[in-house]
Formats: C-alpha cells, structure tokens, sequence
C-alpha cells in the first residue's frame, strides 16, 4: 500500500514538501494526497486548499499548511476550508445519510518550523510539526467504517467527475458475479480519475503541456477540468 501524490499549484513549497515527505513514507497507509487542491464555485470564487488527503481508513484530512513561525488564527481557517469541502461533497447524494455526510472530514495544521506546537495550540484545533504529525493523523485512523468504497465516491466527488460519467439509469445489482455487478464495476471505475490523469487536471507547468491518449480515455473530461481550474 502507499499513497498516491497529485501535485497541484502551492504558494507554501517547503511545508508541501515536507508533508510529501513524511506522508510517502507511510508504507502501510493507502490514499490519494493532493498538494494545492482547488475548491471553485464557492462565495468566494475559487479557494485553494493547502493539501487534501483521501484515506480509506481515515476519511478527509484537510491540511493548513504554515511556514514559518507565525501560526495566525489557524482555528478559523480549518474552519472555513473544512465549511467549503462539506458544502461541495454534500451535493453528491452517495456520500449523504439523510441530511449527514457519511464520511468524515477531519482538519489539521502543519508547521513544521515549530520546535513546540503545544504553545501554539488551540483547542479542539490540532497543530503539529514534523516529529509529532504522523501521532496528530493517527488519531484519525478507524474513522471512516465505510472503507475503500467510500473513499472511492470521495475521489470520484471531488475530481468532479461522479456527474459528468454517471448515467441516469440506476442498477438494482443483486449477484455479485452477475453482468450488472460487473457494469456496475466497470462505471466505478471510469467515474474515478486514476492518479496520472488526476495530475493533469490539477498540475501546473510552465510552457506548452500535450494530452495524448486513445479514443474514450477520457482527454476531453480532462481538458476540460484543467481547463476550469485554470
């Protein structure tokens, strides 16, 4: 197992490396790590998240990064940014329970230049550097119960592809090896970006990038979400 990095656009380099870093050597943890995730239709326009991770076992971590010393009232931005993904995820009713989200969101600061994060720290608002992160995201371990499936939905939600993929036509699966298990399947699959075309939707490069694939490999979903996140 391991976790998968997406590198997007960070305006906090040596934090998002450092998080990279200590997240990578996580062999036993599975995932999806997005660095510079874009959050765009909100009140706000477009609102950037420092770094997302998508775990089966832990849910939603969003991360504030801080460089430096100055930790600023990082309560209240832990807030906002974990405000505006619950409001994004809420409109996909497979991750709904009545009027509750199914998976949860966790949220957590990074500040790796702190020598004592404890003298900072705000309650109920956890802050960490590098020597005590991976205990801080541990905390969050076992709270997703619905697993590998869940955390399937969340990608497919937040890569924005879950609506764009999905047919209107819902199936009624009742044997696991039948045809429509096996459809079934296959649509999962294609709702969910893999990791190398998820980094061209949110990578950004300096000069001329060319998207190449066969027919149906899904260049034009891709194009156009690069397309709107620029």
């Amino acid at each position: 197992m391991s976790v998968d990095i997406v590198r997007g656009t960070s305006q906090k380099p040596v934090t998002s490396d450092a998080l990279v870093e200590i997240v990578s050597q996580q062999s036993e943890w599975s995932g999806r790590l997005f660095i510079g995730f874009p959050i765009y239709g909100t009140s706000d326009g477009l609102r950037m998240i420092d770094a997302l991770l998508v775990s089966a076992d832990m849910g939603v971590v969003v991360f504030d990064l801080i460089e430096g010393h100055e930790t600023g009232d990082y309560g209240a931005r832990q807030d906002d940014t974990a405000n505006k993904l619950e409001a994004r995820l809420k409109v996909h009713q497979e991750l709904m329970e009545r009027r509750d989200l199914m998976v949860p969101i966790h949220t957590i600061s990074f500040a790796p230049a702190l020598r004592n994060p404890d003298s900072h720290r705000i309650d109920d608002y956890p802050l960490a550097n590098d020597s005590s992160l991976i205990n801080a995201l541990n905390q969050f371990t076992g709270s997703c119960p619905q697993g590998q499936d869940m955390c399937e939905k969340v990608l497919s939600a937040i890569e924005h592809i879950s609506k764009v993929r999905k047919s209107g036509f819902r199936r009624n699966v009742t044997e696991e090896d039948s045809r429509g298990a096996k459809l079934e399947k296959l649509e999962k699959s294609i709702a969910t970006l893999d990791n190398i075309q998820s980094q061209t939707v949110i990578e950004t490069v300096e000069g001329v990038q060319r998207i190449r694939g066969l027919a149906g490999s899904g260049k034009t979903i891709v194009l156009a979400l690069k397309a709107a996140n620029l």
